[in-house]
């Protein structure tokens, strides 16, 4: 009877030890792993508010639009041909009328901080060439007729309006959200998360040689 009770005793405490072993092992293999969950449900937050910022931007455009007899945010003189090299800082007029918060031109992902606009005097203007170093987006123009004119309020709605930067070029490791993709915003309010590294035609359902020379993109 003792010899019996004897190894039950040691039946238990092997039990036990590979019980603590399992728990052991458990514990660390979530040590290993948790630091990269937390990673990843960061950066999914981090990108989910790119695109909340491309919905209030193209908002802004079409409440803007209607008060500026259909043209979207731009600062050229009617009909006439925009400077693509500075047509993104228009959306600057925006603010602060349109659009409450210049934090919204900055996606979170990218390594630009907020712009900042130094005096009021300058509101409803286009970015300040030094403002306009920390615009995350592209903002596109119609070059359908030859010219480079700003969209109006007839843009098609499945033109694409604003992208992630470097949306006229592959995109690198300085990109907003590096190699991964990029985010769309159409004309009809929606976003679209594109992914690969190619620039990005502006009307893809209907490309033509005018089109793929040439990218209809204002960035920095």
């Amino acid at each position: 009877m003792k010899v019996g009770s004897k190894m039950k005793k040691q039946e238990k405490g092997g039990a036990l030890l590979e019980v603590f072993v399992v728990i052991f092992v458990l514990l660390i293999v979530v040590a290993f792993f948790l630091p990269a969950l937390q990673t990843t449900r960061r950066s999914g937050g981090i990108r989910a508010a790119c695109p909340n910022n491309l919905r209030q931007i193209i908002t802004a455009i079409k409440t803007y639009s209607p008060d500026y007899h259909g043209y979207y945010p731009t600062s050229a003189k009617p009909d006439q041909p925009i400077d693509v090299s500075t047509h993104y800082r228009d959306l600057g007029i925006l603010y602060p009328t349109y659009i409450t918060s210049l934090d919204v031109f900055t996606c979170y992902s990218s390594r630009d901080k907020m712009p900042e606009r130094k005096t009021e005097a300058y509101d409803n203007r286009a970015f300040l060439a030094e403002e306009a170093k920390q615009v995350s987006y592209a903002y596109s123009f119609d070059g359908s007729s030859g010219k480079d004119l700003p969209w109006t309020e007839a843009a098609p709605s499945t033109t694409r309006i604003l992208a992630d930067r470097h949306a006229s070029k592959s995109l690198n490791q300085y990109s907003n959200h590096k190699l991964d993709g990029r985010n769309i915003a159409f004309a009809d309010g929606h976003v679209l998360w594109i992914s690969g590294t190619k620039k990005l035609l502006t009307d893809p359902d209907n490309p033509d040689s005018k089109v793929n020379d040439k990218c209809w993109w204002s960035e920095r």
